[in-house]
Order: C-alpha cells, then structure tokens, then sequence
C-alpha cells in the first residue's frame, strides 16, 4: 500500500509533465479561463499517461523498458518543472494558481489516495494476469518487442499498450517486485474527475457531463476490489468513461475545436488498449467538422499527425510480435512475415474470443445466430446487469424518437444540439459493437453503464431546462440530487465493508504481487522457458512461459543465449 503511494507521486510527476507539455505543444491550454476548468490536474495527468504509453511503446521498438527509460523519462519531467516554474518567476505569474484553487480539498486527496492504495495492493487478482498479463509486462521489461512472441504464446499478440505503461513504471529494474500498480493510478484520476459530480449539490443544476461523472463513479465502485490486477479492460473501460465525461463537458463550456481534440485523440489511445473501443473514435468527426468550418486546415492535418503517432507504435509492435497489424483480426492481411501467425489459427483466436464472451466454450458459437446465443448469454446475465440492459435498450428508443422529433421540427433543436446527440450516438454504436462481437460483462461494463445513463440523462437535462413548470421541474431536479447522494453514500459504505473486511491482509507496505506456481523447465536451444505442471498458469516469475507444451516454435536463432532474435516455426 505505501509502496503503491510512492510509485503514484512519480507517476503523477511524470505524466503531469508530459500532458502540461502535451497540450501546451497542441495550444489548448492558451485560454486560461477555459483551460482553468477543462484541465484540471487529474485531466493534465491522464493526457500525460496517454503519452507515457506511447513513449514506453515507442522504447520498446529499440530495447527492453527499464532503468534507461526512466531516466530519461524523470530528466524529461525536471527540465520541464525547472522550466515552467522559471518562466511563471520571469513573467512575475503563478501559472498553477488556478489548478490549485479548482483542486478539491487536500484532506480529500490524501484520504482518496490512501484508500485507492489500499484497494490497488490486495484484492481479486484476475485469472488472466498470472495467465499471461504478467508475462507479457515481462517480456517488454526485459525485450521490448521480441518477433514471433506471439508463435510462443498466442496471447501476448493481443499486445495492448496497457501493458507498455505497466512496464514502464514496474521497477522491476530494481530487483524486487515486478510492481503492477497502473490500474489502481488511472482509476483514482479517473474518480477525481467524477468527484466534480458534487456540483450539483452547490449549484442545485444537473447537466449531462455529470451523468457521465456518475457513470464513471459507479464503474470504480464495481472494481476496487479488482485494480490490483494489470488487466487492460480496466484501462479500457475507464478511459472509455473519461472521454464521455470530456467530450460532453466541452460541449456545456462552449469549448473550440482545439479543446474537443483532446478527448478525441483520447478516442484512438483507448482502441490501442482494447481493440472493442474503435467505434469510440467516431468522435473525431466532432473537432475535425468544426476546424473545416473555421477553415483551419493545417491544423487537421497536425491532429493527423498526432493520430498517427498514437497509433504507430501499437501496429508496428503488432506486426513484430503476431505478423498481423490487428491480431486476432484478418481483417487487413498485408504482409507475411516468416514470424507470422497462420490465418487460421487467428481466425480460430478470434472465434474463441466471441464465444468466450457468449458463455460458450466451443468456438462454434461465433457462428450461432443471435436467436441461439441470446438466451444462453441472457441466462447468465447478473440481476444488475439485466436492469441495465433494459433501461439501456428503452432509452436509446426513447432518444432516437426524441431526436428525430428535434431534427423534424427545430424548435426542439438546443444549442449545441448535434455534437451532444452524436456523443449520445457514439455511445449506443459502442455498445451495440461490443454486444455483437464479444459481449462478456467484463469486457463492457462501460457501455452497459453510460448507454441508459446517456439516453435518459439527456432526456431529463433537456426536462430540467425546459422552463416548463418551474417549480415541479425544480422539485424533481431537487429529489434527482438528493437520490444521486444517498447513491454516492451507499457506495461509499460498500467500500468500507470490503476495507474492513480485507483489513487482515498485511499488504500495507508491499502490495500483493503476482501468483507463484509450479513448472517445469523445457529446453529450447540454450536458452530455457517454463510451463505449468497443472493447469494452463504460470505467473509473472517463471519466465519466458507457455500456457502448454503444444506445437511450440523454435528459436529464430537456435545459437543465441537469450530470446532478443525472437522465434519462428
């Protein structure tokens, strides 16, 4: 748990220094009004985790992510605070005053940070990290990017950058603990930027951001239990709620084109840590339509290539590790490799993957139409889940009808009328892309939680500012408020069950680390990897490992003494 507070501070350091860059570079900090309230230092944090990620991709083309990475990482991070507080001395301005003041209080923080310490360093350790996360965190540790990986162990070809960033700030070049403590980081910014829901309490007013604050709220509730784990679905999910926070809060502050970039190349960084969120980046259609009616077309181009950077790294570190550029897709079959996964073995990964998320075993179930996998999938759907389901799905028939009555008939158009409806859009598009390829709850909890939360909440946003009925309107305005506090109190309760009722665990100096389990050395030139004596796991130690001794490839160079040449068949 302490050692969980301390990485934070450094993360925090590093990746404020680089957002602070970031978007002083893309010129949407100039206005310091507006910046004041759209960038927030939990808002600076997570554009810098963004790129740290891509930072920590990009090194690991050239070399494992380690001890030199950091380095140049914290005299990246010194220069720039050396800089910025000399240039705020110089210019006689305090250029931090205002994320001071807009930061809650320090009380607040410090008790935030402890309790997400102490969820982030014990808890359920999810199945796939002693599977392969941990492995893959490893393998970019210790490699970078090894060719053919994926021959050796199919899963680490799904290659999310989440786990770029986790090896990057591990401190396994310490020698100790291999630290996963990333989830835990990006889930507590993530609650700071829902924490500013409490306006509404003040301000006695809703708007739609704050039904996404409350969305991304109740989804921390639903895993503080799990951000002990590296998986990448965490990341996925809460960037996912984080976009929609955003994209919706720009629009209520009238912000420009430069400012809805943000969020939209967010949009991009979220597809490279889980392929599902592509229909996310819809949302680019937002800025890029408002710089071509301020005829900026330069600066289209420049997000372009911000896009690309984003986004380079993560196919070439796909095409290194499967052949492919979006294993287990075949969608886009361009090259072929020596290292290169066989077609059908991808075809046949991503089958299991769409049953898997169906609740079938057999792959043959990417095949069932919806008429036979709805039933079973719906069957073992939780109670929750299936009240969500439901007011997702009447919501979003109640929207669409209330906005083809405002695109009929203008006097039902508002201000900013478009850009919040197709927010709204791009919403039901994830969800609906999500349920129809692999629809596991883990895998979208998000969509299942913003899809009613976007529908209804813009319907009751738009009751709340018809002027209509004041008084009732203020009445139902006021008993919504009071609602979203008793739901805000009893989350809060439920996390104090579990930290009393975990409280024996004795991780509160070192978290919990990976699992350790038993294997057996099989030789593979001079070099020698492990798999597991039962079962298919073994942990983040017994390294290099394979989940089973089947159809293993062999080295690409059967001389060499460790695996930097990668592997064939």
């Amino acid at each position: 748990m302490l050692v969980n507070c301390l990485i934070w501070i450094y993360i925090f350091l590093t990746t404020y220094a680089l957002g602070k860059a970031f978007l002083s570079v893309l010129g949407a900090g100039r206005d310091k009004a507006l910046a004041g309230s759209l960038y927030r230092p939990e808002d600076i944090s997570i554009t810098g985790f963004m790129a740290a990620t891509v930072y920590a991709q990009i090194y690991s083309l050239f070399g494992g992510v380690g001890l030199s990475a950091n380095i140049i990482l914290l005299a990246f991070t010194v220069i720039f605070f050396i800089y910025h507080f000399y240039l705020s001395r110089k210019n006689n301005s305090r250029e931090l005053h205002f994320e001071k003041k807009m930061m809650v209080p320090v009380i607040f923080i410090t008790a935030s940070v402890l309790v997400f310490a102490y969820c982030a360093s014990r808890g359920y350790f999810h199945y796939d990290s002693d599977l392969y996360h941990g492995q893959a965190i490893h393998w970019i540790e210790d490699y970078g990017v090894v060719k053919g990986l994926g021959l050796l162990n199919g899963r680490t070809a799904y290659n999310s950058s989440a786990f770029a960033v986790q090896a990057l700030y591990s401190f396994a070049f310490l020698g100790g603990m291999s630290y996963h403590s990333c989830a835990g980081f990006f889930a507590l910014m993530v609650f700071f930027s829902g924490c500013r829901v409490m306006h509404i309490f003040r301000d006695k007013k809703i708007v739609l951001s704050d039904f996404a604050r409350l969305s991304a709220i109740y989804y921390i509730g639903n895993i503080y239990d799990e951000i002990s784990s590296p998986a990448s679905d965490y990341f996925t999910m809460l960037l996912f709620l984080y976009i929609l926070i955003k994209i919706t809060e720009c629009t209520e502050k009238k912000a420009g084109a430069d400012h809805f970039a943000v969020p939209a190349l967010l949009s991009f960084f979220d597809m490279t840590l889980k392929l599902s969120a592509a229909p996310l980046c819809m949302l680019t259609l937002i800025p890029v339509i408002m710089l071509i009616k301020e005829k900026r077309y330069k600066r289209i181009l420049v997000y372009g290539c911000i896009v690309m950077v984003i986004l380079l790294p993560y196919f070439i570190r796909n095409y290194i590790i499967s052949g492919w550029l979006l294993y287990p897709s075949v969608a886009i079959d361009i090259f072929n490799p020596e290292w290169k996964i066989t077609r059908e073995s991808a075809i046949a990964d991503s089958a299991y993957i769409v049953a898997f998320g169906r609740g079938f075993s057999s792959m043959d179930a990417a095949d069932m139409p919806l008429s036979e996998w709805f039933p079973v999938w719906y069957a073992e759907l939780g109670r929750t889940w299936k009240i969500m389901l439901y007011l997702g799905l009447m919501g979003s028939f109640v929207w669409a009808f209330e906005l083809i009555k405002g695109i009929s008939m203008k006097k039902y158009r508002y201000e900013g009328f478009a850009a919040v409806n197709y927010t709204v859009l791009t919403v039901v598009v994830s969800f609906g892309f999500w349920f129809l390829s692999s629809p596991l709850v883990r895998y979208g909890q998000g969509y299942l939680i913003a899809l009613p939360a976007f529908t209804f909440g813009l319907i009751i946003c738009r009751i709340f500012e018809s002027g209509e009925k004041r008084k009732i309107l203020r009445t139902a305005q006021n008993a919504l408020i009071l609602c979203i506090g008793l739901f805000l109190a009893y989350k809060a309760l439920m996390l104090g069950r579990y930290m009393y009722k975990w409280g024996y665990e004795q991780y509160y100096i070192q978290p919990q680390d990976y699992g350790y389990y038993e294997t057996y050395p099989i030789e593979m030139g001079n070099c020698t990897i492990y798999a597991p004596v039962y079962g298919d796991r073994a942990g983040y130690y017994a390294f290099p490992s394979v989940p089973e001794n089947y159809n293993l490839p062999r080295p690409a160079d059967p001389d060499a003494y460790d695996f930097s040449e990668g592997f064939r068949y």
